[in-house]
C-alpha cells in the first residue's frame, strides 16, 4: 500500500541477519529511520531513511517433530497455508494470500480461522528480533518474556523480526471435515436491504465454525453499490445451511456456493490483495451495528463514487469474526478482544490528488457507524491507523501505551523504528 509512500535515502535487499545488524547499527549511529518491507502491504513500508526490503527472504520450514512452522519475514500467508496444508495441517492466517505472515502476527492478526483458533498471536511460539543496537534476541514466553509480550501486537515498533515459529493444527479436526475442505458461500444483496441486513447482524449469533465477511462494493459497471456476504463454514453443507438460514431467508439476488480445499480457502480474496496503486485503510471496531450507521456508510460510498475519477474500486469491509476463543487468551498487548465487529473502509485509487478524498471517505464511514461522534468509544486496529489516534484508542489504555513506550525506549532509544 503506497498511501504513505516516501522517498528513502536507500533501499537494502538482504536475506541475512548479519547484514541487517550492520544496517540498523549504521542507522542508529546516523539517526536514520528504518522501515521493514516484508509482504509489502503495510502503510509503514516507507520512510525517509532506509528501507530494509526483506520480501525475497521467504523461507518456510515445517518441523515434523513438533508440527510447527518457521518462516522468514518475506513469507506470504498463502505460501505458509500451502506448506501446512500439504502436511494435513492448518495455521492461523489472514484473509489475503499476499499479506506477509510476520506483519500479520506482529499486529495481532485476524483471519477466517479466528473463531476457531483465536488471534494470530495466540498461535505465536517464538521469534528472533534484531534491536536498534544490532543485538539478536530470541523472544518467547520463556525467553525474554517481557519483550515477547510487547512484540505480540506492537512488534513493529521494537526492531526487525527475522524469524517466527507458530503452531499448526490438524486440518480435518479443526475444520470438522473428512476431506480437508471448507464450505464457502457468497451472497449478494442490494443496498435497499440495509435495514433487514442490519437487523439480522444485530441479532445473529454465529458459532465458532462460522467466519462472516461483509463487503459494501460498487458493481464493476457503475450502478448502485451492493452488499456481498462471503462466509466460510467449518462443517457439513447441511449444518452450514442451517446456521446461515437467516441470510438465505433474505433472498439474495445472487448466490455462489462450493466446497473449497483448505489451501485454497483465501483464493476468493485475491482481487483485494492486488498490488500497486493506493489503498487507504482505517480499521475501527464496533460493538453494535445500527440502521442509521449502515445507511450513512452507503451514502458515504455513493458520495465517493460520485466524485468519479479512479475511485471505483473502493469498498468497505466488515470482519464479523467471533472472538470467544480469543477472549480466553492474554497473549500480547492487543487490547480489543471484546470487539467482534471490525469495519475497514478501503479507498482504492491511483492518483495522489485523491489522498484527501480517500482520507475523508474513511473518516465519514467511521463517523456514520459510530453514530455521529467518531471519538465516542472509538477503538482502532493499530495496523490500520489513521495517524492521529490517542494512545488509548490504539492500545486500550494509557497504561498499556506507557508499557509499550518503556520497552521501545529500552530497545530503540533513538526511535529508529516505527513509532508506537
Amino acid at each position: 500500500m503506497n498511501y504513505a509512500l516516501t522517498t528513502p535515502k536507500a533501499v537494502v535487499k538482504t536475506t541475512s541477519e548479519s547484514d541487517i545488524q550492520i544496517v540498523v547499527r549504521f542507522a542508529t549511529v546516523n539517526n536514520l529511520r528504518v522501515s521493514v518491507r516484508g509482504g509489502g502491504h503495510s502503510v509503514f513500508n516507507s520512510c525517509d531513511g532506509i528501507i530494509l526490503d526483506l520480501a525475497g527472504w521467504d523461507e518456510i520450514v515445517y518441523d515434523r517433530d513438533d508440527d510447527t512452522v518457521r518462516f522468514r519475514p518475506g513469507a506470504l500467508g498463502g505460501k505458509v497455508v500451502k506448506v501446512a496444508g500439504e502436511r494435513g495441517r492448518c495455521v492461523m492466517s489472514g484473509t489475503c494470500n499476499t499479506v506477509g505472515m510476520t506483519s500479520l502476527y506482529l499486529g495481532g492478526g485476524f483471519g477466517p480461522l479466528a473463531p476457531k483458533l483465536g488471534m494470530a498471536i495466540d498461535s505465536l511460539l517464538s521469534a528472533r528480533l534484531i534491536t536498534a543496537s544490532g543485538e539478536i534476541l530470541t523472544v518467547s514466553p520463556e525467553s525474554n518474556p517481557e519483550v515477547f509480550h510487547i512484540l505480540a501486537s506492537a512488534g513493529q515498533t521494537l526492531g526487525v523480526v527475522t524469524e517466527m515459529r507458530i503452531k499448526t493444527y490438524p486440518v480435518n479436526e479443526t475444520l470438522n471435515t473428512a476431506d480437508e475442505t471448507v464450505f464457502f458461500t457468497s451472497l449478494t444483496f442490494p443496498t435497499s436491504r440495509a435495514v433487514e441486513i442490519t437487523n439480522l447482524l444485530s441479532s445473529a449469533k454465529w458459532d465458532e465454525n462460522t467466519a462472516v465477511y461483509l463487503m459494501l462494493v460498487s458493481p464493476p459497471e457503475a450502478g448502485a453499490p451492493l452488499f456481498i456476504f462471503s462466509v466460510n463454514y467449518y462443517g457439513s453443507d447441511e449444518d452450514a445451511k442451517r446456521v446461515l438460514k437467516g441470510l438465505y431467508d433474505l433472498k439474495p439476488i445472487a448466490e455462489a456456493t462450493k466446497r473449497v480445499p483448505y489451501a485454497q480457502m483465501n483464493d476468493n480474496n485475491n482481487d483485494s490483495g492486488e498490488r500497486g496503486e493506493f489503498k487507504r485503510m482505517i480499521g475501527v471496531g464496533l460493538k453494535r451495528m445500527s440502521v442509521e450507521g449502515m445507511e450513512g456508510m452507503v451514502e458515504a460510498l455513493e458520495n465517493l463514487l460520485a466524485v468519479g475519477d479512479d475511485l471505483g474500486k473502493s469498498y468497505v469491509l466488515f470482519e464479523l469474526l467471533g472472538m470467544d476463543v480469543a477472549r480466553k487468551s492474554s497473549v500480547g498487548v492487543y487490547p480489543h478482544r471484546d470487539i467482534d465487529i471490525w469495519c475497514i473502509p478501503i479507498t482504492w485509487y491511483s492518483r495522489p490528488e485523491n489522498h484527501a478524498v480517500a482520507d475523508k471517505f474513511g473518516r465519514d464511514v467511521c463517523k456514520a457507524l459510530k453514530g455521529g461522534d467518531v471519538s465516542e468509544d472509538k477503538v482502532v486496529y493499530a495496523a490500520f491507523r489513521a495517524g492521529d489516534e490517542k494512545p488509548e484508542e490504539l492500545w486500550g489504555s494509557k497504561e498499556t501505551a506507557e508499557k509499550i513506550g518503556e520497552m521501545k525506549a529500552k530497545l530503540d532509544p533513538k526511535g529508529v523504528f516505527l513509532k508506537f
